[in-house]
């Protein structure tokens, strides 16, 4: 009986998880268009950096969002197929058009995300700002494991989980000894558990989304407990000109707000 409440918990909340995201399709796409978010000065370059994409190369994108960077690596030649669970998500990346073959794939369906090709049939896998959107990861890493070419890559990008997830809070002080000067930190309150709470990324967003904080090596171990070797990372910054000086969010200035990893298959 108790497994069985546990079940039903989880499975509505997955059901809650989705239709938020379908909610706030309109809203994310919008800003996101705008470049009022992080994701076109600093998530998209760092990952096309680790991603080394090359013209011709099939490449899987999961949890795809309104699009944004599956057009991108369709404008750097690539062959890609993205899907997300959203409904409202894809129904505005399709608006946006392009050469892409959108599906409705659940990442936490293993099955659904291996009927998408033959093993050893795409060159990469990325997944961005989405790990920390998902309950669970597994079904993703063990399914990518398989569609990937002997040397493919996985390439992600997350809030970083040491400094922009969890009980996180940026700070910033102004100290007074001679001149004012501006001291930029953030105040981790917890770290090495996982934790599940909502928050918002873009301001004035009509609803809460779900998060689901964990610590760099629960984000690693099931790559590494399916042979991948992590070969690449970075951690970017967010340039001064894209911050407010005087407020905590300049904080992302100087401690990265975001971490992006290439991790390649070993066996």
């Amino acid at each position: 009986m108790l497994y069985a409440r546990r079940v039903s918990e989880e499975y509505n909340l997955h059901d809650e998880v989705r239709s938020t995201w379908d909610e706030l399709a309109a809203f994310w796409d919008e800003r996101v268009e705008a470049g009022s978010t992080w994701q076109r000065h600093l998530i998209q370059p760092a990952v096309e950096r680790l991603l080394l994409l090359q013209p011709g190369e099939r490449v899987l994108e999961i949890a795809c969002g309104n699009g944004e960077f599956a057009r991108r690596m369709s404008e750097l030649g690539g062959q890609v197929l993205a899907v997300d669970f959203s409904d409202g998500m894809l129904e505005r990346a399709r608006a946006h058009g392009g050469d892409i073959d959108y599906r409705r794939t659940d990442a936490m369906d293993e099955a659904a995300i291996l009927a998408l090709g033959e093993p050893g049939s795409f060159d990469a896998v990325v997944c961005n700002m989405a790990i920390m959107d998902m309950e669970s990861i597994g079904s993703m890493v063990a399914a990518s494991a398989r569609l990937l070419t002997p040397a493919g890559r996985f390439v992600f990008s997350t809030l970083h989980p040491a400094f922009n997830s969890g009980n996180v809070r940026p700070t910033v002080e102004f100290v007074t000894e001679g001149t004012i000067t501006e001291i930029y930190s953030v105040k981790v309150s917890s770290y090495s558990r996982s934790s599940v709470g909502k928050g918002v990324a873009i301001p004035n967003q009509p609803v809460e989304q779900w998060y689901f904080h964990r610590p760099l090596w629960m984000i690693l171990e099931p790559f590494f407990d399916h042979g991948f070797a992590l070969d690449g990372l970075e951690e970017p910054l967010v340039g001064p000109e894209h911050g407010k000086a005087g407020t905590p969010g300049f904080v992302y200035t100087q401690l990265p707000g975001v971490l992006v990893a290439r991790l390649r298959r070993t066996i």
